[in-house]
């Protein structure tokens, strides 16, 4: 006889929840911040001086993390969450 273990299901919808609770928590001034390192990382610059505060805030939720070099850099979901931010503003225009 073969049985078959139930995996846990995860839906989009909750992911996407997930996401909008997770980042209701920030500031609009912390993703001009979070854009501010997106748009210097692009450019292959470095990123101007960021206030230890929105560091601690963006850091928690994982968006930046240490370059190695004393400054910081941008992380995958953090592109990911300044891209759901667009979206929702482009919604609100």
């Amino acid at each position: 006889m073969i049985y078959f273990q139930r995996r846990p299901r995860y839906s989009f919808h909750s992911l996407w929840r997930k996401i909008i609770v997770t980042t209701s928590n920030l500031t609009p001034e912390d993703f001009d911040w979070l854009r501010q390192m997106q748009g210097a990382a692009d450019a292959k610059r470095n990123p101007p001086p960021v206030p230890t505060n929105i560091i601690d805030k963006l850091g928690a939720f994982g968006f930046i993390k240490p370059d190695g070099l004393g400054g910081f850099t941008i992380t995958v979901e953090g592109r990911e969450a300044l891209l759901d931010q667009n979206m929702r503003d482009a919604e609100d225009r």
